[in-house]
C-alpha cells in the first residue's frame, strides 16, 4: 500500500469548478492586480482571524519582512527568534539589514521562554515568536517578556492556520501576525502566498503602502516599498478554502488522536505533545525515533512517505556560519534535528491509510 506524505489533489477536486469559474471572471473583467478578489480575501480573512486588518502579500517570508520594516528595524538592530523552524523566519530578518538571534526550543519544539530572557541585549528590538507544527508559542509570557523590555512582539504563524491560544487566533498578543498560503500549508493558495493580520491601523496603513511600491495612490511613492501583491487566483483560491479550513482542521485532529492513542505504547518513540491552551491545527505531526534513518527506510519500503521538519537546525546552515554559533549552545534544537521525523496528516486521509502507518510503525518498534 502507498501512503503519501500529503494529498493536495484531494481537496483540490472539489473546488476546481468554483475557482475556474471565478478565474474566468477575472479574465473577462481583467482584474489581476489588487482585485476585488484580493479586497474580498482580506476582509474574509480577517473575520476568520479575528482581526481588525488584513494585509495580503505575496509570501510569508515577505509578510515577516513587511512587519519589521513597517517597525523599521534594520541595521544594527536584532530579533530573537527560534532556529528549529524553517529557514525563511531568519531570511526575513536578515533581508532588512538586522541580525537573527538563534534561539533553542523547548519539549514542545517551540521557542524557550527561559532562553529569550538570556539573549536579550540592548541591541534587541523584537522578539519572532514561531506557532510552530500547528500550536501556538507561549505567547503570555513572550508579550510580558517584550512588554517588560520594550520590544516588539511578532507572531510567525506561517504553520498556525486556524489554530488558537486561549480560544485567541495568532496576532491577539503580538503586534501583527505573519502568515503563508504556501500550498501544503494548511491554509494554501496554488502557488505563493502570504498575510499580515494586525489591530493596529497605522501599522496596516503603513503594511498596505510598503507592499504596493510605497504608494498609496498611483505614481505618488512617498516610502521605500516593495512590489509584495496576493494575485487574483490565489485570492479566489484561498477564499474558497475559508469555506473548508476548519473542517479540515477537525480532520487533521482526529488524525492526530488515532497517532496518539496508538503509539503510546513505545518508549523509544516520543509522541508530540500539546502546549497549554492551544487549539492544535496539526500541520505537522511531528515524533523522534532513535536510528532515525533506519526508521524511514522501513516506513519508505513499506511504502509510506515521511518528512523530516527540519533536519538541520537554522543556525548551522551554511548561510549562517558567519555568525559562528556554537553547537553546545542550543542543545534542544541540535538533539532534535538528529530524531524528529514528520508522519503523514492531511484531510481526507483514509482510515486504510492511516491504519497501514500506524500498523507499519508498530510493526517496526516490535522488532526493536
Amino acid at each position: 500500500m502507498k501512503v503519501p506524505f500529503n494529498d493536495l489533489n484531494r481537496i483540490h477536486k472539489p473546488i476546481k469548478k468554483t475557482v475556474m469559474s471565478k478565474l474566468d471572471h477575472t479574465i473577462d473583467k481583467s482584474e489581476f492586480i489588487l482585485s476585488n478578489s484580493v479586497l474580498d480575501f482580506e476582509k474574509s480573512f480577517a473575520k476568520y482571524t479575528n482581526s481588525k486588518y488584513a494585509i495580503s502579500c505575496s509570501s510569508g517570508t515577505d509578510a515577516i519582512e513587511l512587519i519589521l520594516r513597517a517597525l523599521n528595524i534594520g541595521h544594527g538592530d536584532e530579533v530573537i527568534i527560534p532556529s528549529n523552524t524553517f529557514i525563511a523566519t531568519a531570511l526575513a530578518v536578515t533581508r532588512t539589514g538586522a541580525k537573527p538571534i538563534f534561539t533553542d526550543n523547548n519539549n514542545f519544539y517551540l521557542i524557550d521562554v527561559e532562553k529569550i530572557v538570556e539573549n536579550i541585549s540592548n541591541k534587541t528590538k523584537a522578539i519572532i515568536g514561531v506557532h510552530l507544527y500547528g500550536q501556538q508559542a507561549d505567547n503570555v509570557e513572550i508579550k510580558k517578556i517584550c512588554k517588560e523590555n520594550g520590544l516588539f512582539y511578532i507572531e510567525d504563524s506561517a504553520q498556525a492556520h486556524g489554530s488558537t491560544f486561549k480560544e485567541n487566533s495568532p496576532g491577539k498578543y503580538g503586534v501583527a501576525a505573519a502568515y503563508s498560503f504556501y500550498p501544503g500549508k494548511n491554509l494554501g493558495a496554488w502557488g505563493d502566498g502570504g498575510a499580515i493580520t494586525t489591530n493596529n491601523g497605522k501599522l496596516a496603513e503603513k503594511l498596505i503602502s510598503i507592499r504596493n511600491w510605497g504608494s498609496k495612490k498611483k505614481y505618488i511613492h512617498d516610502e521605500i516599498g516593495f512590489n509584495s501583491r496576493l494575485n487574483t487566483l490565489q485570492a479566489i483560491v484561498l477564499s474558497e478554502k475559508l469555506n473548508y479550513i476548519d473542517d479540515w482542521n477537525k480532520q487533521r485532529n482526529k488524525v492526530a488522536n488515532l497517532y496518539l492513542s496508538e503509539l503510546i505504547e513505545f518508549e523509544n518513540l516520543v509522541l508530540p505533545e500539546t502546549f497549554y491552551l492551544n487549539y492544535h491545527t496539526w500541520h505537522l505531526f511531528v515524533i523522534r525515533v532513535p536510528n532515525r534513518n533506519n526508521f524511514m527506510s522501513f516506513m519508505n519500503e513499506s511504502g509510506v512517505e515521511l518528512g523530516i521538519h527540519y533536519p538541520i537546525p537554522i543556525h548551522n546552515q551554511k548561510a549562517y556560519k558567519y555568525l559562528k554559533i556554537k553547537s553546545n549552545e542550543l542543545k534542544n534544537s541540535e538533539n532534535f534535528s538528529k530524531k524528529i521525523v514528520s508522519l503523514p496528516i492531511f484531510p481526507l486521509m483514509t482510515s486504510k491509510e492511516l491504519d497501514y502507518t500506524i500498523h507499519k510503525i508498530k510493526d517496526y518498534f516490535m522488532k526493536k
